[in-house]
């Protein structure tokens, strides 16, 4: 491509529009010029995607990396569907998972496809933004939901500020999570759901058909949600007129048609007739596959969990559930549902922090009656501790979803940057990630780009084999032995990324076979174990450097990075 950049030394004209010689847009190429002796000096470089405006409006999603599952079981596997590669990971060849979730992310890309829009960046952003709506919606569900239970406008606002202001629900919102689709579907199915002072009559029997098919459309996506409706389904049914016919008239009817639509995709996507919420069921739970993912103790969620995910919020939310209580102003069954929903989860050997999510919103019903009636006479000690709830929670947001754990997608936008300039969009060019298993997106993120990414595999032993380590246990074990094994494949990858602390044993390793540690330009993925993500690739400011002599805008000998 010959390229060229008018009126480049006009001190107006600092920043250029780089275009080809037909004039079209590549997109912006910011370029900061200084005279030196006939030197031009580099300062900055910056790519900027000709979708800018649409970068502009979903500026907010976040940039952060939070756990595989957010790309493994949604995004991957709808890129893999619709586009015939990639790469899905051992639960989707043990039919452990519903097609449902990525179904929604494919019927995306199929779009984008058909209309021939999709770019690599949307690609990538477009499966964030449809979470996102979709729990936007759900917030204006909750405060339906929250006015029907509280009955005042002053709790529902209330409760709608604390689960707005609650860091870790603007963590998880927009991420393309099952966890967060499961919350968003619960929040929508409950607008449906009969509260304490509706009768059971017939006109409100029909009514229930939604919520009856959103909540099993919701368990089937993510299994785990069987523990928010159990208690739902069970008290409904036991307040009913007539159970018989409710069971008959409504929860059968509503419940029956999702569960074989499901059945169905299900057993066309696996090639075999299977029911993938009980596969789900029968590996984590009854032969206690969960464990292979990390086990903690039964108390985990009461000591850890809930306090770092809820924070500040525990005051009103402990308050709320005191005053209710004592008051018995908000029905038991509110707090039966993440009681129970907690004490299950604690029985099962895994778990984390996103699993808590659901049960939030519920929480939060808790928090707004504290706020609105029991401080209704305390207006300063309301007002400092609404300041303390936002002063806690808006850093930590911000923090979280811009900052924490960002190397993963700078990594990869890095990696994408610079193997557009050395490889362009034909040439074959390859990317091993030598860390733990799916710690960073793949296929899906390099998209038109003709690559192989190759990962270490981390299976579990599901053979039940004596002495079985999976791959990438067996690297961490010993990473110089896998290296010197794999030397083929570790030498000819155009790219490597991995740890700090594995890259420190394998420095020699790469300093004998020609390879060279750059950074992701300051930012890092800081994991517990293996330290932070070290990139062997080029820094920024060196492939557009290589760029702009390549395509003849600047000569080599006077092209100097600043920095260097």
């Amino acid at each position: 491509m010959s390229s060229s950049i008018q009126n480049l030394n006009k001190p107006k004209d600092a920043f250029e529009q780089l275009e080809d010689e037909e004039g079209t847009r590549q997109g912006f190429c910011h370029i900061r010029i200084q005279q030196r002796t006939g030197r031009k000096t580099i300062t900055t470089v910056q790519g900027i995607a000709p979708e800018y405006d649409l970068k502009k409006i979903v500026r907010y999603l976040k940039k952060t990396w939070f756990v595989p599952d957010e790309i493994f079981q949604s995004v991957e596997v709808a890129y893999y569907s619709v586009y015939g590669y990639g790469h899905l990971s051992w639960e989707w060849s043990s039919a452990l998972r519903s097609v449902l979730h990525p179904a929604f992310i494919a019927a995306i890309f199929y779009l984008l496809r058909f209309l021939n829009l999709d770019t690599n960046y949307l690609v990538i952003i477009l499966p964030r933004l449809l979470h996102s709506l979709i729990f936007a919606l759900s917030d204006y569900y909750f405060y339906l939901f929250a006015k029907r239970i509280l009955l005042t406008l002053s709790a529902a606002n209330y409760s709608l500020f604390s689960l707005l202001s609650s860091w870790f629900v603007w963590y998880c919102a927009s991420r393309t999570l099952s966890n967060s689709l499961e919350t968003a579907l619960t929040l929508i199915a409950l607008n449906w759901y009969p509260v304490m002072s509706e009768n059971a009559d017939h006109l409100v029997v029909l009514r229930e058909w939604p919520y009856v098919s959103i909540a099993v459309l919701t368990i089937i996506i993510r299994p785990t949600a069987v523990l928010l409706w159990i208690p739902l389904g069970l008290w409904r049914t036991l307040h009913s007129r007539s159970p018989i016919k409710l069971i008959f008239y409504t929860y059968i009817p509503a419940a029956l048609p999702v569960i074989l639509i499901t059945c169905i995709l299900d057993s066309f996507a696996y090639h075999k007739l299977t029911f993938s919420t009980w596969n789900f069921a029968k590996f984590n739970v009854f032969d206690g596959g969960c464990a292979h993912f990390g086990v903690h103790p039964w108390h985990w969620y009461l000591s850890q969990g809930l306090v770092s995910v809820i924070t500040i919020h525990i005051l009103p939310i402990v308050g709320g559930i005191y005053s209710s209580i004592k008051h018995r102003s908000i029905h038991f069954i509110y707090l039966l549902v993440p009681f129970f929903y907690i004490f299950v989860h604690s029985l099962l050997a895994h778990k984390e922090h996103r699993f808590i999510l659901p049960i939030i919103p519920f929480l939060c019903i808790y928090s707004g009656h504290f706020l609105a009636h029991t401080l209704r006479k305390f207006a300063l000690t309301k007002r400092i501790l609404i300041f303390l709830m936002l002063l806690v929670n808006v850093p930590l947001a911000i923090y979280m979803g811009l900052f924490h754990q960002i190397g993963p997608n700078s990594a990869l936008k890095f990696i994408r940057e610079h193997s557009f300039v050395h490889f362009g969009s034909q040439k074959d060019f390859s990317v091993l990630y030598l860390m733990p298993c799916y710690s960073m997106p793949e296929y899906s993120h390099f998209h038109r780009f003709n690559v192989s990414v190759i990962s270490l595999d981390c299976t579990p032993n599901l053979k039940n084999l004596s002495s079985y380590i999976d791959e990438s246990d067996r690297f961490h074990l010993n990473p110089l032995l896998w290296v010197n094994t794999n030397k083929q494949l570790v030498v000819s990858s155009h790219y490597l990324v991995l740890y700090e602390k594995v890259f420190m044993n394998l420095e020699e390793f790469f300093t004998q076979n020609n390879f060279h540690e750059y950074n992701c330009n300051g930012t890092t993925v800081d994991h517990p174990e293996y330290g932070e993500v070290i990139q062997l690739t080029g820094d920024q400011r060196q492939h557009i450097k290589d760029f702009l002599c390549r395509v003849g805008i600047v000569k080599e000998e006077n092209c100097k990075i600043h920095g260097f």
